[in-house]
């Protein structure tokens, strides 16, 4: 969604959430980007296609998920519901309403809102991301710093040198075996997790520094 809304920028991109829900909220399994098709005021309004929607709609049907929210960004303005989206938002009100702020290209908020029937207003909704295979891979990591310093517990135990190799050869090998299944996990999800928490704030700082 984040890189959606930093391509379109100035303009407003948009896209459908898909998912399903349980007693503690909405789960978002997939994100589906759509054409922004208000061309004529792309700066602060978006419009999905009723066919996309509908396309949408019924591949998530097949996978048993449904339609749980749309995302579109705000350029150079808050993340907070216009009087338009609060439109929106009250005639479906089912509906989960992600916005992403973007200022001079770059994402600089995103929050959630719904609409409330029984206040006839919007309220926010917290967004938690899940970081599972982020936690899985940093896991298979560790572990295999623990068998690569393990190894020099070898010379303690009553082998030959000959079986002190074989067990150092093969520790060593199971070691980095463990941290490219480490990678494989975190990949892509590990490197935003660290730019969204490390390197956009590091950046930040130092634009910071720059214009005072």
């Amino acid at each position: 969604m984040l890189k959606e809304a930093k391509t379109a920028y100035p303009h407003e991109c948009c896209g459908l959430l898909v998912g399903n829900s349980n007693d503690s909220g909405k789960i978002i399994h997939e994100v589906y980007p759509v054409e922004n098709k208000n061309k004529v005021r792309a700066a602060d309004r978006y419009e999905i296609d009723p066919k996309e929607f509908d396309r949408i709609d019924r591949e998530a049907t097949k996978k048993g998920w449904n339609i749980t929210g749309i995302y579109h960004s705000h350029p150079d303005h808050p993340a907070e519901p216009s009087a338009f989206d609060k439109d929106c938002a009250s005639v479906w009100t089912e509906y989960s309403y992600i916005i992403i702020s973007v200022k001079d290209g770059i994402d600089d908020e995103l929050r959630c809102w719904r609409f409330d029937v029984e206040k006839q207003d919007v309220e926010e909704e917290e967004v938690k991301i899940s970081r599972r295979d982020f936690l899985i891979g940093m896991s298979f990591i560790v572990f295999s710093f623990v068998v690569y310093f393990g190894l020099f517990s070898i010379p303690l135990f009553p082998l030959t040198k000959k079986e002190m190799a074989s067990a150092a050869t093969i520790g060593y090998l199971f070691s980095w075996a463990l941290t490219g299944i480490g990678i494989f996990f975190t990949g892509k999800e590990g490197y935003e997790f660290l730019k969204e928490k490390f390197l956009k704030g590091f950046f930040r700082k130092m634009l910071g520094r720059k214009e005072k």
